[in-house]
């Protein structure tokens, strides 16, 4: 019911000595899933999938990609920001995240041989705007899976729901437009990225197609659920979507020292939960999950176990 996706190919993401998105992440992400009983069903992806590149090109352009892979070649230390280091081995290590995700999608809405799934791996990509990196992010990932699931027949309606502490600026200004993809975020604000504000609410025929649930500083469980319960799943009863992905970023979580909120790994476990509990009744249950942030790596362990024991529930 619950398959684990990880690519070796993000451990080789080097950003440097001390910086907090670390491969350091994914072992804390993995420790998660050994606590929740869940390591049998961890499967390295290896093979990569057809329409990477060209699902690349669609959030981004062939351009963008193009110069991310030659300031690898070439190596340059920063790509467009400080914020966004780069290695030799960075830009396969984010076409990777991109293609073990549409992966994890493929092998649960065409193959059908999982219902629900969490990807394990980076970087991470709801910063990342069409052509700019920013925030650790190279490519959207999260982005390219909703456009591929929206060429799938049957699926005319994505919800994304992201619970970084950080707003998904890249994410929503992609799909800001447009009625097809619903993109809800509860994070920090005021706060990095700058965006993210509860009157941005879509733009034009995406209009009412964005929700932002801003939460001040130190906030924790209390309002992480009850704006969970009470505005994202009456929304998502609402649109009825034909698939739910998650920006599941435990940057929020009461140890992490880029946070500055303080939401406990079981909260994150409930809010899962209540997710689950709507795609049992929209989309057959299923749901795929992508690794966001999370910088505290007992914390990120913590609030892994309890979210994939959450997602592996009926």
């Amino acid at each position: 019911m619950l398959t684990i996706y990880t690519n070796a190919l993000s451990h080789r993401h080097d950003t440097g000595f001390g910086h907090p998105e670390s491969a350091k992440r994914l072992d804390a992400a993995v420790e998660g899933a050994t606590r929740a009983g869940l390591a049998q069903n961890i499967l390295e992806d290896s093979t990569g999938h057809p329409d990477t590149g060209r699902m690349i090109a669609r959030v981004h352009s062939e351009d963008y990609e193009k110069e991310l892979e030659e300031a690898c070649q070439g190596g340059f230390q920063f790509f467009h920001s400080l914020d966004n280091p780069i290695s030799a081995s960075s830009f396969a290590a984010a076409r990777a995240a991109v293609a073990t995700s549409l992966t994890a999608a493929h092998d649960i809405w065409r193959a059908r041989a999982s219902k629900r799934a969490f990807v394990i791996v980076r970087p991470p990509g709801h910063h990342a705007e069409r052509v700019e990196a920013m925030g650790f992010c190279f490519f959207n990932t999260i982005a390219c899976v909703a456009e591929w699931l929206r060429e799938q027949p049957g699926i005319e309606r994505v919800f994304i729901f992201d619970f970084d502490v950080h707003h998904g600026n890249g994410t929503q200004h992609v799909f800001e437009q447009r009625d097809d993809v619903y993109y809800a975020s509860i994070h920090r604000y005021p706060f990095y990225p700058g965006t993210g504000a509860a009157d941005e609410i879509g733009v034009a025929a995406g209009r009412g197609f964005t929700l932002n649930l801003p939460m001040e500083a130190g906030t924790g469980d209390a309002d992480y659920l009850r704006a969970t319960e009470e505005r994202v799943v009456r929304i998502i009863d609402d649109y009825r979507p034909d698939a739910i992905l998650l920006s599941s970023g435990f940057d929020a979580h009461r140890r992490d020292p880029l946070g500055g909120m303080h939401v406990s790994e079981q909260a994150f476990g409930e809010i899962t939960r209540r997710i689950v509990e709507c795609a049992e009744r929209h989309c057959e249950g299923r749901v795929l999950s992508l690794l966001e942030g999370g910088y505290d790596m007992e914390g990120l362990a913590a609030s892994v176990a309890e979210h994939l024991v959450a997602m592996s529930g009926s």
